[in-house]
């Protein structure tokens, strides 16, 4: 009768394994369908110099194809969250998947950040998708846990349409919300232009908590209570310090 349990909970044990391999295979199989069609997309973005039809073709389809990427990582981040649940985890996935990166000097590796927020367990992802020569494109979003993983919730919109991109999450002085700062260079102007933006995700929408004019040859440091930017104002060179309030930055240094 022992010798009959111990049969019973052998077999038992192999289909629960069985069972478990059995679920994995199609999200393995859709990981790397997705995976193959990024790559396939990444390789459009990219032209002959010299070559008038290539280049011609790569101009055509590019913002076509930067839609079609940003839909395909959607659907990757939604199958693989549930298994990487963590926010370094999905970084390193995302930082697999996008195999050309910014210039360090430009723009930095995918940004990703899982919280519980006002709407319940969320994600706010930052990527890059390197269009060259100089027409990078850099998107924040935000995702919602549920059943098929992390939806897709919103979009901050084009505000670095023309610029590159770092990010940095910063103590959010609203527990129920996620704040992130980005900050970037114009791709062609004269001269170093910095655009700078304070975002806020609470599980279903976007805010801009700060949208400063862009800046004149800016340098940004982090300290504890938030940030100093150190920029030029004709004809001065301007030092402003932030702290972080609930409603936004405050300057605290005199005009």
């Amino acid at each position: 009768m022992r010798n009959l349990k111990w049969t019973a909970l052998i077999l038992l044990a192999c289909g629960l394994v069985g069972s478990a391999e059995q679920a994995a295979a199609p999200v393995e199989q859709g990981e790397r369908n997705l995976t193959a069609r990024v790559a396939g997309l990444l390789a459009r973005l990219v032209y002959r110099e010299g070559d008038k039809a290539d280049t011609d073709r790569y101009y055509g389809e590019m913002d076509r194809v930067t839609d079609q990427l940003r839909e395909e990582i959607d659907s990757y981040i939604a199958l693989v969250a549930n298994s990487t649940p963590t926010s370094k985890g999905i970084e390193e996935r995302l930082d697999g998947l996008l195999t050309r990166k910014p210039h360090p000097s430009y723009g930095d590796l995918p940004f990703a950040r899982v919280a519980d927020l006002r709407a319940g367990k969320s994600l706010v992802v930052a990527y890059t998708i390197v269009r060259p020569p100089h027409h990078d494109s850099a998107t924040v979003r935000g995702y919602r846990a549920g059943l098929a993983g992390f939806e897709l919730m919103a979009v901050t919109g084009d505000d670095f349409d023309g610029y590159n991109m770092f990010k940095k999450e910063l103590r959010s002085p609203l527990s129920d919300e996620l704040w992130m700062l980005a900050w970037g260079q114009a791709e062609t102007a004269n001269g170093k232009i910095v655009r700078f933006r304070l975002y806020a995700f609470d599980g279903e929408m976007f805010r801009t908590v700060w949208s400063p004019d862009d800046m004149v040859d800016a340098e940004l440091r982090f300290s504890a209570p938030g940030f100093s930017i150190d920029h030029y104002r004709r004809p001065n060179q301007i030092h402003d310090e932030f702290v972080l309030t609930a409603q936004g930055p405050l300057k605290t240094t005199p005009n």
